[in-house]
């Protein structure tokens, strides 16, 4: 058991639900951060976390069957199967990766690698000490840096590099407050900064692609996640729509055939 499992089981304990946590686990309910959640949310009723559990897992049934098909239609089913020999055994974020990387394999490999999850059982300072990063861990606590969880992650991200935490740190602090200037003792923003015109212009060549990609017959809601998916790159948004669309259009009429078929 890692440390955030260990976390959670005394919250589990501590409200009083551990024997329901455990009732959960026997039925095949084994995530113990989503099986506190739905005690707290229903008050402890295992009958309504149990109807909610089952309500979840069709809905990711539902998501991964979708993804299973976006795969086939994109011929890369195979390179699906090697990731979940690799480990990587949701149909839905492989799909993802594999988008985003244009079906490299490799490149998708790295990227799922990246969102893993870090679990483990030793305490953090042993894990920093094996890893190298003990020097920047005692500089950036020395700094006033108190979250030790989020150092870590950083340092891992950064992969060690001091400069890149504390800017990140520092950007994180200023939040909102990035873009502004202070006139009249108030916050408002700074419309001639350098950071601010980007900013706009970055806005401004998003729109552009929103619209380009609406006259192309993608709702903009659609058009948005697929942006963010294939890194704002338009004419792969619509290679990838253009390849789903006549197979959703088929599928859209067979359905209708067969209602047709039923009313009769």
């Amino acid at each position: 058991m890692d440390s955030r499992q260990s976390k959670v089981i005394e919250k589990i304990e501590k409200a009083g639900l551990l024997e329901k946590h455990n009732q959960l686990i026997t039925q095949g309910y084994t995530n113990p951060w989503f099986n506190f959640k739905l005690l707290k949310e229903y008050n402890g009723n295992l009958d309504l976390v149990i109807v909610a559990q089952n309500e979840n897992k069709k809905r990711k049934d539902k998501q991964n069957a979708k993804a299973l098909k976006i795969l086939e239609t994109m011929g890369w089913l195979n390179k699906h199967q090697e990731l979940v020999e690799k480990g990587f055994v949701q149909p839905k974020k492989n799909l993802k990766a594999l988008l985003g990387t244009e079906g490299d394999l490799t490149k998708s490999i790295e990227q799922l690698s990246k969102k893993k999850p870090f679990q483990t059982d030793q305490p953090i300072e042993q894990i920093i000490e094996q890893h190298g990063f003990k020097v920047q861990y005692d500089k950036l606590k020395e700094m006033g840096y108190e979250n030790q969880k989020r150092i870590v992650r950083l340092l891992f991200k950064f992969n060690g590099n001091l400069e890149s935490i504390v800017d990140k740190l520092l950007n994180g602090k200023m939040g909102k407050n990035k873009h502004c200037k202070k006139i009249e003792g108030k916050c408002q923003k700074d419309k001639t900064s350098q950071e601010f015109l980007e900013f706009k212009q970055k806005k401004k060549e998003f729109k552009k692609k929103l619209e380009q990609l609406e006259q192309n017959g993608i709702h903009r809601h659609k058009a948005v996640k697929l942006l963010a998916i294939l890194n704002g790159d338009t004419d792969a948004v619509i290679k990838w729509f253009n390849q789903i669309k006549p197979q959703a259009k088929a599928e859209e009429q067979t359905l209708q055939e067969k209602q047709t078929l039923a009313q009769e």
